[in-house]
């Protein structure tokens, strides 16, 4: 039996298996940065986020997150640049802790599915969202949090947590507004 892509993501929804994902780093690359949260938030619930307490040592972390994501709660993964970036890094930090990888599923990437179904001068989810009128907006982070975060992660992990948090909240909105649009999910 077949099921068309629009049924398969309503069961989704309805099932709550269909969790945004998000994560926010020290840098770019997995072996010179690491994560210092992931958020994970099913359809239409309250976000998960697990976050480090020492930015550096985010081996509970990435295995708190994998285990959700790997586990049966999560049956599609939809993120925004997230088959370029978070799954990647996650991958990354797994490895260097010697941790079994992510257990591959379902991965919606809403960067990839827009840029081929709409002409937009920029293809940020924060101008996305902007432009689309959605109710949560890409929060921004100035620059003296992003550089004293290692320096004082207790002052400074409530505002990335809450970051991580609300690009979760931007994304499920990115989808509402777009899911039309999505004519398959791959792996």
């Amino acid at each position: 039996m077949q099921v068309k892509t629009q049924e398969f993501l309503r069961l989704c929804e309805d099932s709550g298996k269909l969790v945004f994902f998000d994560i926010e780093a020290t840098g770019l690359r997995g072996d010179y940065n690491s994560i210092l949260v992931i958020s994970i938030k099913p359809y239409h619930q309250d976000p998960i986020s697990f976050s480090v307490m020492q930015p550096g040592n985010d081996r509970r972390v990435v295995r708190q997150a994998a285990d959700y994501l790997s586990s049966d709660k999560a049956l599609i993964w939809c993120g925004y640049y997230s088959k370029g970036f978070d799954f990647p890094m996650i991958t990354t930090r797994l490895l260097k802790w010697g941790l079994p990888p992510l257990e591959k599923k379902l991965h919606l990437d809403m960067y990839y599915m827009l840029k081929s179904k709409i002409l937009t001068a920029r293809r940020s989810q924060g101008h996305l969202l902007s432009w689309l009128g959605t109710e949560n907006t890409k929060m921004g982070v100035g620059a003296d949090v992003w550089n004293n975060v290692l320096e004082d992660p207790k002052k400074h992990m409530p505002t990335m947590i809450k970051r991580c948090e609300s690009d979760c909240a931007g994304l499920e909105d990115l989808y509402d507004k777009t899911s039309h649009l999505i004519l398959e999910v791959t792996r």
